[in-house]
C-alpha cells in the first residue's frame, strides 16, 4: 500500500502542466504535471473531480491524488450535477486568471530553459539555476494571485483586521505535525492559502496534540477561528447520521476540501473480514473507530449499532492492539494512518487491509457556527485554496510533501 500512496510514477510532480481547453465526453492522456482537481477545473470548471474519479476508478486506484504519467482517462459527457458545481466567475476575473496562467507558465518555461543551460556547466549552476528558478515562479504566482484578488474582489480587507487563530494537532503524518517539513502538508496548503487570497491577513497556527479538545472546548467557546483538518459529513443527509455527526454539520461550517484520503478497513489475516466484498458481511463485528473521527461513511452503509458495536479509543493504536490482541475484529481509519501505525507497531503481515471496500473523504477547515468570522475565514481559505489549484501550486506543495514522505518512511 505503501507503494501505492507515495507511487514514484506521480502524475504531481513539481513541473506544471500548462493549461488547455480539454473536452469532455472524450479521452485524455495524463501529461506530467497533472492532477484530477486540475483537469477536473479544465474541463468543468470546478475542482470537484469526483466524476472523473468515478469514471477511471479501476484505472486510478484508491487514492485519487496519485495518477500515473501516461494513463488514459475517460473524461465524462457533463451532467446536471456538474453543470450545477461550475463556479460562474466575471469576464475580469476570467482574464486575470488567463493572465495569471501566462505569467506563471512564462516563468516556468525561463527556469526550465536557464536549469536545462545550468546543467552544460557545473552542479554550483544548477543549484543557483534552481534557486532563481524558485524565487522567479514564486514572484509569477504571486502577481498572478494578486490579479485574481484585484479582478475578483477589489479593495477586500483582513477579518476586522486582527490576528486570525486556527488549530491543529500532531502525530498526524503527512498532513499535520511541528516536526514535519512546514508543519505538515495541510499546514502548508492552509498557509499558502492565506499568501494568495489574502497576504495582508494576519494569522497564527498553533498545535494542541488532544484532537478532542479541538471539539470539545476550544472552537465551542471560540477560542480560535478555526481547526483542521476534519471531514465533512453528508450534511444534506443528516437523517442517516449519527449523533456526533448530525452535531457536527449543526455547530461547524466547513471549507471545500483541501485533501482527499482513502477511508478504509483493516483485519487480522485470516478472520474473513479482510477479504469481505460487502458492508453486510460486517454485521455483529466490533469495529474500532478512533473517537473524534466521522462515522458517516460507515452510517451509510449501515454500520452502526446495533448492526456492529463500536469501540472509539482516543489513539488510533489502540484500535490496532486490540485487533492483534483479538478484542476488535476490524479497524476502520484511513489507509496512511494504517500503513505507518501497522510497520511502527510491528503487526506486519498479522493485520491487513480489506481492498474491496474503501471510500474516499475530504479533509477541510472548520469554524464554528457562532464565531461572527468564520465565513470570512473560510472565504479566505477557499478562495487561496481555488487560486492554488488554479496556478497548479496546490500539485507542488503536495507532490513535495509526498516526495519527502515516501524517502523518510
Amino acid at each position: 500500500m505503501r507503494n501505492l500512496f507515495f507511487a514514484s510514477s506521480l502524475a504531481v510532480t513539481a513541473m506544471t502542466g500548462s493549461a488547455f481547453a480539454q473536452e469532455a465526453c472524450s479521452d485524455y492522456v495524463v501529461k506530467r504535471g497533472d492532477s484530477l482537481r486540475e483537469i477536473s477545473l479544465r474541463v468543468f470548471g470546478s475542482a470537484d473531480f469526483r466524476t472523473i474519479y468515478n469514471a477511471n476508478k479501476e484505472a486510478i486506484g484508491k487514492d485519487p491524488n496519485i495518477i500515473r504519467l501516461g494513463m488514459t482517462l475517460s473524461i465524462p459527457c457533463p451532467t446536471a450535477a456538474t453543470e450545477q458545481i461550475t463556479v460562474a466567475t466575471s469576464e475580469a476575473e476570467k482574464m486575470a486568471r488567463e493572465m495569471s496562467a501566462e505569467l506563471i507558465a512564462a516563468a516556468e518555461a525561463r527556469a526550465e530553459a536557464a536549469i536545462a543551460e545550468a546543467r552544460k556547466a557545473s552542479a554550483e549552476a544548477v543549484a543557483a539555476a534552481n534557486a532563481d528558478a524558485a524565487a522567479a515562479i514564486e514572484a509569477a504566482r504571486a502577481e498572478g494571485a494578486a490579479l485574481i484578488r484585484s479582478a475578483a474582489k477589489p479593495g477586500t480587507s483582513p477579518v476586522d483586521e486582527r490576528q486570525i487563530l486556527l488549530i491543529t494537532g500532531g502525530n498526524y503524518a503527512p498532513f499535520t505535525d511541528e516536526a514535519l517539513p512546514n508543519r505538515g502538508l495541510y499546514t502548508k496548503l492552509v498557509e499558502t492559502a492565506f499568501l494568495r487570497a489574502a497576504p495582508e491577513q494576519a494569522y497564527k497556527i498553533q498545535f494542541v496534540n488532544d484532537w478532542s479538545s479541538h471539539l470539545d472546548l476550544l472552537m465551542p467557546t471560540l477560542a480560535f477561528d478555526g481547526t483542521f483538518p476534519w471531514s465533512r459529513p453528508h450534511c444534506e443527509e443528516a437523517e442517516a447520521l449519527s449523533e456526533s455527526d448530525r452535531n457536527r454539520c449543526e455547530t461547524y461550517n466547513f471549507s471545500n476540501p483541501f485533501y482527499e484520503v482513502v477511508d478504509t478497513y483493516f483485519a487480522r489475516n485470516g478472520s474473513g473480514y479482510e477479504e469481505a466484498m460487502s458492508h453486510a458481511d460486517f454485521a455483529g463485528a466490533t469495529i474500532c473507530r478512533p473517537e473524534g473521527w466521522s462515522l458517516t461513511h460507515m452510517d451509510a452503509v449501515g454500520l452502526y449499532e446495533p448492526a456492529i458495536t463500536l469501540f472509539r479509543p482516543i489513539e488510533p493504536d489502540t484500535c490496532f492492539d486490540a485487533v492483534a490482541n483479538g478484542t476488535v475484529d476490524i479497524v476502520a481509519i484511513e489507509a496512511h494512518l494504517a500503513v505507518e501505525a501497522i510497520s511502527r507497531l510491528g503487526y506486519g503481515d498479522e493485520i491487513i487491509e480489506n481492498p474491496n471496500l474503501a471510500a474516499i473523504k475530504g479533509l477541510n477547515v472548520m469554524t464554528h457556527v457562532n464565531n461572527p468570522d468564520g465565513e470570512a475565514v473560510l472565504e479566505i481559505l477557499n478562495r487561496g485554496l481555488d487560486i492554488m489549484q488554479q496556478s497548479g501550486e496546490w500539485r507542488d506543495i503536495v507532490s513535495t510533501a509526498l516526495r519527502h514522505q515516501m524517502e523518510n518512511s
